[in-house]
């Protein structure tokens, strides 16, 4: 099939490209600025990005499906006006053209935040509400997007799956995205204090093989969770701890602490280039992070099959330090 991509140069489009190019697939990437890595035979670029509603459909036309991969992540979303853009305006702009090609499938990849965490205390699967009208800009950008496409397959009879995975780790992460930096930056001792709460990880690996399944699977109009396992900050310093060998893990800081670090964290990345610490909206995140998130539709359906996350961590932790991104014990 002949497949056009978005996000193809984002951490789940690094593993999810080969993948679909050793299955016979011919892909076409919207490619913004970066091309390093994309060049490759059976790959072709189209330049633009979401908001260019030409270069999508140029994208698009005369492919036999769409997967749209990218978003706008930001741990500070309420600042930053392209993540509603992006997120809810670039989708539009590929499901318009996708009904206008009349493509035979459209994979849309959103996001666990999509979904409204609360209560927390109950199991979290698809028949759960929308993120709420007061939680964070990110959240609501994907559940918005989401309608964008839902309403496409009610009203025109678009063959779409959307894919919602929790907070995907795993290698490769050339970049790295957030989790990686933060995971060598625990490998590293970078951190000094850990924030409560935690996340729902899943294999980046298991999320493509998943993502490729979904290009011919049945049925259409179906929206699935993704998710791994649970583990608090805390549990995954100590895990990396236990993979590597290193120092014990910082200690836990209380969130009213944080909350009043966070200006300090802000300059800090002002002044290092780096992304902050701590946002207040990452910490509202880590703290509504959902302990018991079912994905039993993906597995009986998509044949999701989410690998143990400590062979995740193991993993990760052995192409970092290929790549040079760990620092060697003893450093400081």
């Amino acid at each position: 099939m002949h497949l056009a991509i978005t996000g193809g140069s984002g951490h789940l489009g690094t593993v999810l490209l080969p993948l679909l190019l050793g299955q016979g697939h011919r892909l076409r990437l919207l490619v913004h600025q970066r091309t390093d890595g994309l060049a490759q035979e059976g790959v072709e670029h189209v330049q633009g990005d979401l908001l260019d509603a030409g270069a999508v459909d140029r994208l698009v036309a005369g492919c036999d499906a769409v997967l749209h991969l990218a978003a706008r992540i930001s741990i500070d979303s309420a600042n930053d006006p392209l993540v509603r853009r992006v997120n809810v305006d670039g989708t539009r702009h590929l499901v318009e053209a996708a009904v206008r090609h009349r493509v035979r499938r459209m994979v849309h990849l959103s996001s666990i935040h999509s979904y409204d965490s609360r209560p927390l205390h109950l199991p979290l699967n698809e028949t759960r509400g929308p993120a709420r009208a007061d939680a964070a800009v990110y959240d609501r950008s994907k559940a918005e997007a989401d309608t964008v496409v839902q309403q496409a397959i009610a009203g025109h009879g678009l063959s779409a799956l959307i894919l919602a995975p929790t907070s995907v780790i795993g290698p490769p992460d050339p970049r790295p995205s957030l989790m990686g930096r933060a995971i060598a930056d625990l490998h590293d001792g970078r951190v000094p204090l850990l924030p409560p709460g935690g996340f729902n990880f899943v294999d980046v690996r298991d999320v493509a093989a998943v993502v490729a399944t979904a290009v011919t699977a049945n049925p259409a109009g179906t929206k699935y969770l993704l998710s791994g396992r649970y583990l608090s900050l805390r549990a995954l310093a100590e895990t990396i701890g236990r993979l590597t060998g290193r120092r014990s893990a910082p200690r836990t800081a209380p969130p009213w602490l944080l909350r009043g670090l966070v200006p300090l964290f802000g300059l800090q990345a002002r002044l290092t280039g780096r992304p902050p610490l701590m946002t207040r909206e990452a910490l509202n995140t880590l703290l509504e992070g959902h302990t018991d998130i079912r994905s039993d539709r993906a597995r009986a359906e998509l044949g999701f099959r989410p690998r143990p996350i400590e062979d995740t961590l193991a993993d990760t932790l052995d192409w970092m330090r290929g790549a040079g991104m760990l620092r060697r014990t003893g450093q400081r």
